[in-house]
């Protein structure tokens, strides 16, 4: 079963698909992350930007990032369709992850996309404005 990924407005801006590879998508379709042993978030490109537990993302400074719709801090948005998930790339090796930091309440003060964007892989056919004219 796929899960959204809300941000701290409650707007779905990704979502886990029920993939072999653990696949997070952007909601436009983008392949920009994956769960690895079912807590750690890797970037496609193999940069380690997180961990998910309990239905939080948490950020490398242990700030909250993401969440699911049942522990988002307010009422999430009802989720769009997903148009249809752009190719899937290779996974990249896997960098070291970050020590686990103490996990705080906060919000962090970046997006969620901007987070998970941080793990895509450069596609040159792909500028940044056609992506933000399709979310």
């Amino acid at each position: 079963m796929e899960r959204a990924f809300f941000n701290k407005n409650g707007d779905a801006v990704a979502y886990l698909a029920d993939d072999y590879d653990s696949t997070i998508y952007m909601w436009h379709g983008q392949q920009v992350a994956y769960l690895y042993n079912e807590r750690l978030i890797y970037g496609v490109n193999g940069k380690h930007l997180g961990w998910y537990i309990d239905g939080i993302i948490f950020n490398n400074s242990g700030e909250r990032i993401g969440f699911t719709s049942s522990s988002c801090p307010i009422a999430p948005s009802i989720e769009p369709v997903k148009p249809k998930k752009f190719m899937k790339y290779e996974l990249q090796p896997r960098w070291k992850e970050n020590p686990l930091p103490k996990l705080k309440y906060t919000c962090a003060d970046a997006d969620l996309s901007e987070f998970l964007l941080a793990g895509e892989i450069y596609n040159p056919r792909r500028s940044k404005a056609t992506i933000k004219k399709t979310a």
